[in-house]
């Protein structure tokens, strides 16, 4: 069964009240099949963003050395390809748009020096190309750190400058239709968790934010401290306590919220949040109940607009970071005795 959207079973379920949302009919929709990437002889690598046609991005580590930095990557393919480093020490990407061009972050800091270096980048012309700071003009002096959130179908990127010292955190825009320049987006009352392809942006209060408009996010009686992960096609997911149960949240395009059965999520150990695809497919954690360890952080499942589908491949190993429109999900394992990551793709079938 492809999974790129699975509405028929949302019509045979239907909703639940309280904005919780039926589960399907079965838990074994598809087998999610694991294809290792290869990274050349790099120690390390994870995939981090996807053009939506089932070639991903990321970054790989080549070496174990001290004070060795990530280089940017992409699989097209299947085939793996170095993006390099935007001409500095480190880079990894952030986001893919639907024609495959890449954004992200440069990084690194001088050992016993206290000076981080970040720099946000995108792809032009088959290279990574730094992006520019805020002239004088438009901010105070003292902005030196830059990074790329997102990227739309446009080409346009999304990302913050801030100060050495991490404060003063500013979020711009970085528009392809007048390259060298950077915009700032003012009126945004908190952080930015996602940016859609449209360009549209979903807020760390609950909030999305588009041209200078702001739009509520939906509630729920009992649903506490609750946080978009990811935007796609103004559908959104992330996390929140429901009666006192840390769960997955998603909203779909009316913004109204609803809670994912049989979810869990952990903040704690970096491992990745919940994502969606523009059909409204999701990955994310799954409660102790389902087969999840919230210690651990592993255990992942799929949901087709709120109604949970099925488990997600190997629970113990399988840590799903995006999933594409096509139904192709992208992310990594881990081997703890090793310390390395292997890239991975997983297909539905």
């Amino acid at each position: 069964m492809k999974l790129r959207s699975l509405g028929c079973v949302l019509l045979a379920a239907g909703l639940l009240g309280s904005g919780q949302v039926a589960e399907a009919a079965t838990e074994a929709a598809c087998t999610w099949k694991p294809t290792a990437l290869g990274a050349g002889t790099s120690v390390s690598a994870q995939v981090t963003a996807t053009d939506d046609h089932g070639n991903f991005a990321g970054w790989t580590l080549p070496t174990d050395e001290f004070g060795e930095t990530r280089r940017a990557a992409s699989w097209t393919g299947g085939t793996y390809t170095d993006l390099g480093t935007a001409g500095t020490a480190g880079a990894a990407v952030t986001a893919e748009n639907r024609s495959g061009a890449v954004a992200g972050t440069a990084s690194y800091s001088l050992f016993g020096s206290g000076f981080f270096f970040q720099k946000a980048f995108k792809s032009s012309g088959g290279t990574l190309v730094q992006l520019p700071f805020p002239t004088s003009s438009q901010l105070p002096a003292g902005y030196t750190l830059s990074s790329a959130l997102g990227i739309t179908d446009s080409g346009d990127v999304v990302g913050v400058v801030r100060k050495q010292n991490g404060s003063g955190t500013t979020p711009v825009r970085w528009p392809a239709a007048q390259p060298g320049t950077v915009t700032l987006l003012t009126g945004l009352p908190s952080g930015i968790a996602a940016v859609d392809t449209d360009g549209s942006i979903a807020l760390n209060n609950g909030d999305i934010w588009r041209d200078g408009t702001l739009t509520h996010l939906g509630t729920l009686p009992g649903l506490e401290n609750a946080s978009p992960d990811a935007i796609k096609n103004g559908r959104v997911v992330g996390y929140g306590v429901y009666n006192g149960k840390k769960v997955g949240v998603y909203w779909d395009q009316q913004h109204a919220a609803h809670v994912l059965p049989k979810s869990s999520y952990n903040l704690s150990n970096g491992n990745p949040g919940f994502t969606i695809n523009a059909n409204g497919l999701i990955t994310g954690r799954i409660d102790e109940a389902n087969g999840g360890n919230d210690a651990a952080g592993t255990g992942y499942g799929v949901w087709d607009q709120g109604a949970f589908v099925s488990k997600f491949g190997d629970l113990k190993a399988d840590l799903p970071v995006v999933i594409g429109d096509d139904g192709t999900a992208g992310g990594f394992r881990y081997d703890s005795a090793t310390q390395h990551s292997t890239a991975y793709v997983w297909r539905c079938s």
